[in-house]
């Protein structure tokens, strides 16, 4: 299991016409942060992360499955704590950097709204 807690919210983080979020550490960029949830990882999984088609992710009081991960996800969430949470339908060529959610709908996001990757 994998914890997180939006620690910062930039002001163009959310935009309800793009059903994205794009997770960034603490170490972001200040151009970066203004485009981005911040969020402090509260484990440190030995192993890596185990992310998967299937798996499940709670987001606030939000429960979603994960229909694709993207080859560059694990890599980046260990260096530099990013993502991208696509809670839309997989394209035909998904984002390598993302995780596409399902069910489509954006979760309640607030400073201290965690994040469960079961």
């Amino acid at each position: 299991m994998i914890k997180s807690k939006i620690t910062a919210i930039g002001p163009q983080a959310i935009d309800e016409k793009q059903p994205l979020l794009i997770l960034f550490g603490e170490t972001a960029s200040e151009r970066l942060r203004e485009v981005s949830l911040i969020h402090g990882f509260e484990n440190d999984p030995i192993g890596g992360y185990d992310i998967k088609k299937g798996s499940k992710v709670r987001i606030g009081s939000s429960e979603y499955e994960v229909e694709f991960v993207g080859q560059l996800v694990e890599s980046n969430l260990t260096s530099i704590g990013h993502t991208v949470l696509a809670f839309k339908e997989v394209p035909e060529t998904p984002q390598e950097n993302a995780i596409y959610l399902k069910p489509h709908a954006m979760p309640k996001i607030e400073i201290g709204t965690e994040i469960v990757f079961d």
